[in-house]
């Protein structure tokens, strides 16, 4: 500190502040300490308000952190771009929760879970150890929406015989339960009733495929798409006599009222021919009548059943199917394989009748057994085979 003159000095300016230096004539080196305090005082004064200065500026920022010495410089960030509203519609990311069900929904219909696959395979083998059937563990199956996460080859049922399935079904476990009580305790005391001789053999036509019901291109699936069903050809006993559905069943009832239409229209066609010449040949004679009564008619129509299946137009088979024709595939041979050669086949009216009643009445007993039973009174796609399977029904069992 030093004291200030009465009067006022020369002012010098320093790092952009007036100072007053007092400066004495005569006295250089009190002129140059004075000078020097100056000076001192002035950088003093400029640092603390060059702190005040910085630490208003960082009051209003966020603090930056740096990891290197902070005489190194930095290089410039160049600003984040603003959201697109449009590109971000246009785009899910990968936390969209529409990708995420996408992704969820494929990699279902690719593959059934562990621990779906490991609780149905559990609950398989319990139902395989109360009743008597052999069956092999297949491989899970998933297509799209059809498949079984623990489906079995099912080999043979009962004992005491053994029934085998040529060719084996692929089906669900609770499916095999059902089936092998039913040969069990329906099939074969029906069997040894009718046919004097135990069933050895079930010939099956299908059992799964991933596919729809049957006549409908855009409805549910089929219980064949989801291991639920077996289509059943025939049965062979142990003194290899056989029960085929399409030669022992007899004629469905569709098929006779369809008979007793076309005999009444053959018949008045005939009638009307016949009144035709009479009055040609002598033009005084009133037409005769028809010599078919109306009642014929009304037969007809009271034979006739409806069925679950709409659609099918075609009521009549043949009696027999081309051998170069596949009559495994699902529903039996395709529709133009199993056009008629005539409009009422013969060697299907009268088949052996004990053969016909034990298949009428092992359909019968499917019907008490089974969510659906379909036959040859379904429709003429089933006119060859029974259809059995497990689907649960609101209001009551299908049997047809």
């Amino acid at each position: 500190a030093f004291r200030m003159p009465s009067k006022l000095p020369p002012a010098v300016t320093i790092e952009g502040r007036t100072q007053i230096i007092m400066i004495r004539t005569g006295d250089l080196n009190s002129a140059k300490r004075t000078y020097w305090r100056a000076v001192m005082l002035a950088a003093s004064l400029c640092a603390a308000v060059c702190a005040v200065a910085t630490e208003a500026a960082a009051a209003g920022k966020k603090p930056h952190h740096t990891t290197g010495p902070t005489d190194v410089p930095k290089t410039p960030v160049a600003p984040s771009p603003a959201p697109n509203p449009a590109a971000a519609s246009a785009a899910p990311s990968a936390s969209d929760p529409r990708t995420a069900d996408k992704q969820a929904t494929a990699k279902l219909a690719d593959a059934w879970s562990d621990a779906e696959v490991a609780d149905a395979r559990a609950h398989c083998a319990v139902v395989l150890q109360r009743i008597h059937a052999v069956a092999l563990p297949h491989a899970p199956i998933r297509e799209g929406a059809c498949g079984a996460p623990a489906p079995v080859e099912l080999i043979s049922v009962g004992q005491n015989p053994q029934v085998t399935l040529s060719p084996p079904a692929i089906v669900r476990c609770d499916l095999v339960e059902q089936f092998a009580n039913w040969v069990e305790k329906d099939v074969q005391p029906l069997a040894r009733k009718n046919l004097k001789s135990a069933i050895v053999r079930i010939e099956t036509m299908s059992s799964y495929s991933c596919r729809n019901a049957y006549g409908r291109k855009s409805t549910k699936l089929s219980e064949h798409a989801l291991a639920n069903a077996i289509d059943i050809g025939g049965f062979v006993t142990k003194s290899e006599k056989t029960a085929e559905v399409l030669d022992d069943w007899g004629m469905p009832l569709r098929e006779i009222a369809a008979e007793a239409v076309a005999r009444k229209k053959a018949a008045e066609d005939a009638a009307a021919k016949t009144a035709q010449a009479s009055v040609a040949g002598n033009p005084a004679q009133v037409p005769l009548a028809s010599a078919v009564p109306s009642t014929a008619g009304a037969l007809a129509a009271g034979l006739v059943r409806s069925t679950i299946i709409e659609g099918v137009s075609n009521v009549t088979v043949a009696s027999s199917w081309d051998p170069g024709t596949n009559v495994n595939r699902l529903g039996g041979p395709r529709a133009e394989a199993a056009a008629p050669k005539s409009a009422f086949p013969t060697g299907l009216k009268n088949p052996p009748p004990e053969m016909q009643a034990f298949l009428h009445d092992v359909h019968a007993s499917a019907c008490r057994t089974f969510g659906t039973t379909l036959g040859p009174e379904a429709n003429a796609a089933h006119r060859n085979h029974f259809h059995i399977d497990t689907a649960p029904r609101k209001f009551g069992k299908i049997c047809d």
